[in-house]
């Protein structure tokens, strides 16, 4: 997920709003974990993920269906309540 540079912060809430969307539609779907992979440079994203709880993951621990990419050095899981 990318928001534009000039749409970013809490004072548009943007990311939290298309967080909120993709998450309501995943429980729509009765999807139960979610999993993504990012670079160790995109620390803002990494602070994102990490306040609304998703957590850190090593690579070992993703399914092995994941779609590795080779800039991803970060992993992280969120558990769908």
């Amino acid at each position: 997920m990318f928001v534009h540079p000039d749409f970013r912060g809490t004072a548009f809430g943007t990311a939290k709003a298309l967080w909120d969307v993709a998450l309501e539609w995943a429980r729509l779907q009765s999807i139960s974990e979610i999993f993504l992979g990012t670079t160790k440079k995109f620390l803002a994203a990494h602070r994102f993920y990490e306040k609304n709880g998703f957590v850190l993951l090593e690579k070992e621990s993703l399914p092995l269906q994941f779609p590795l990419m080779s800039v991803d050095t970060k992993f992280y899981a969120y558990l769908i309540k």
